[in-house]
């Protein structure tokens, strides 16, 4: 299977103090999916207290896919692409919420 493109669209979500990314996904120039990942920061004041600074934030860090909507045959690779985004921003965890 060929390479997918992949669009990533970030937004802030100021009451929820998170940050919502929002992923196109094409092959060619046919839409494939999309898909949409909150990452959230961990609060709890123990952790706070003991990890600060830039590295201390990118392990309090969380991931929570919220949508998926990709044809079957470019999941899988959808899935990877997001999981590598997310890992070079520094979130090494993806959990999945598709609930809604």
């Amino acid at each position: 299977m060929s390479e997918i493109n992949m669009k990533v669209i970030p937004s802030y979500v100021d009451d929820e103090l998170a940050i919502l990314f929002h992923f196109e996904f094409k092959f060619s120039q046919m839409k494939v999916g999309e898909a949409t990942v909150c990452t959230y920061k961990l609060t709890d004041s123990q952790n706070d207290s003991q990890a600060t600074g830039p590295k201390g934030f990118r392990k309090n860090k969380y991931a929570i896919l919220t949508e998926l909507d990709v044809m079957e045959e470019y999941k899988l690779t959808a899935l990877k692409k997001i999981s590598h985004f997310l890992k070079v921003i520094g979130i090494s965890s993806l959990a999945q919420d598709l609930s809604a």
